[in-house]
């Protein structure tokens, strides 16, 4: 078993909580300006697709290394976290469709709704945070940082 690469974590972590202010900085926009201006908006889109890659990508690492697991699919890697507690059971449940709305921004993003994206970002600042601090408390408890 290859031990967790913390350093790699910790960058990708940095970048999640750099995208958040990004993320916020546009949503001070209303979001019929955040709309009409497409450097809003395909700003914000892509933030937000990185940011929950990040997510999966550290999420991934932390199976693979710590729990030997490597889930089939982006939503799997969201359950297989909250099987081994990396995050609150309550939490994941709520977050299983994260994995399937980063799919439509990639691969079906001529018929995502602008109006759901901008929708989704107005809450993701949170989910991001969440995932960070969850990241962050597992690592902590694991390998006294």
């Amino acid at each position: 078993m290859s031990p967790i690469n913390i350093s790699t974590i910790q960058d990708k972590l940095f970048r999640l909580k750099e995208n958040i202010n990004f993320i916020e900085d546009i949503l001070k926009s209303s979001d019929k300006d955040i709309l009409k201006a497409p450097s809003l908006y395909y700003g914000l889109e892509h933030l937000l697709q990185l940011s929950i890659q990040i997510i999966l990508d550290v999420g991934s690492h932390i199976l693979a290394e710590e729990f030997k697991e490597n889930p089939p699919t982006y939503q799997d890697v969201i359950t297989t976290l909250d099987k081994h507690n990396v995050i609150d059971h309550k939490f994941a449940l709520s977050q299983d469709k994260m994995a399937k709305f980063r799919n439509k921004l990639i691969h079906d993003y001529d018929n995502i709704s602008k109006e759901k994206v901008v929708e989704y970002a107005r809450i993701a600042p949170e989910i991001f945070r969440t995932f960070g601090k969850s990241f962050t408390f597992f690592l902590e408890n694991k390998t006294n940082i």
